[in-house]
């Protein structure tokens, strides 16, 4: 029994058929075709495995009386009873009667199909399953589509949140930080540059001042001066300068004291010293706020609230 239906994937094999051309044709499910040909008719559903294999016969062309006659050999339903179906709901065989009945009287009229079932026959199961997941998947991925369009919208018309803050209160929040940022000095230093040295500028702490001082345009150094402290700088070309405090530090250029750069209600946006001199000098007043820190950086903690626009040149 095994070699017939193996003989039959043989024959639609040489003619270039496959169990999907035949599944299109057919409307039946490519696992129902492979039940077929390994001759496991029962797993198809009851009362249709013979217009099954007869519409699988059609498409591989064998829908042949001798196929028809060994079939129903090997399955013992008599020759030629092609509309005979071999499935568990055959009614067992009742005893023959001494006299038989003509032929064409023992045919048994075919169980009426269902609309469902009908259905069912003509609608190729895989394809629907194939669709369905299809469909689903690109609504998934419509809306998450959209969802990510709706925040790119949301993110290009919002513009970001710009804080402003002036160079004069710059240097005021840095003077109140007082954290671990930025250096304290404990004692007198001294600081040379790389170069040939031109001149030096010295400093003397009145007052506890925030200090950022540039070396030769490239040596950056921020730190908090406490007071009484001196620093000794040696450059080659310039000395920059930002003071948390105008009042806070003395200073001098070799010999030559500057006394002081400004008021204590004043910061020193950017004094700029050479070999010659001052060659630059701005400074920014502040507005005190109505609360006063505890600490000696008090007058500079002020520089936290508006500042005036008004700014005195060097002479």
């Amino acid at each position: 029994m095994k070699e017939f239906f193996l003989n039959l994937k043989e024959i639609r094999e040489k003619k270039g058929l496959t169990l999907e051309e035949i599944s299109e044709r057919t409307r039946l499910s490519i696992q129902y075709l492979r039940d077929i040909e390994k001759g496991q008719l029962e797993n198809l559903p009851a009362g249709y495995d013979r217009i099954f294999f007869k519409r699988y016969l059609k498409e591989i062309g064998e829908d042949k009386d001798e196929v028809w006659r060994d079939f129903n050999l090997f399955f013992g339903t008599g020759p030629l009873e092609k509309n005979m179906p071999y499935s568990s709901d055959i009614p067992e065989s009742k005893k023959e009667s001494p006299i038989e009945e003509p032929e064409e009287k023992k045919t048994e009229v075919p169980e009426k199909v269902s609309a469902f079932q009908n259905l069912m026959m003509q609608l190729n199961m895989d394809k629907i399953y194939k669709y369905f997941w299809g469909i689903i998947t690109i609504a998934v991925l419509g809306i998450v589509g959209y969802f990510a369009y709706q925040q790119y919208i949301f993110v290009k018309n919002t513009p970001p949140e710009v804080k402003e803050i002036s160079v004069s209160q710059y240097i005021s929040e840095m003077q109140t930080q007082d954290s671990l940022l930025t250096p304290r000095m404990s004692e007198d230093t001294e600081i040379s540059s790389a170069g040939e040295v031109e001149f030096d500028v010295r400093l003397h702490a009145r007052e506890r001042t925030w200090i950022r001082e540039i070396r030769d345009q490239k040596d950056t150094t921020d730190y908090i001066m406490s007071e009484g402290l001196n620093r000794k700088i040696s450059a080659s070309q310039s000395v920059k300068l930002m003071l948390g405090r105008a009042d806070g530090v003395e200073l001098w250029i070799n010999k030559d004291s500057l006394g002081v750069m400004g008021a204590p209600d004043e910061v020193v946006v950017s004094l700029v010293l050479t070999q010659k001199g001052i060659t630059e000098k701005r400074l920014k007043k502040i507005t005190p706020t109505r609360e006063t820190p505890p600490d000696t950086s008090a007058s500079i903690s002020a520089a936290a609230g508006n500042m005036s626009e008004n700014a005195r040149d060097a002479e």
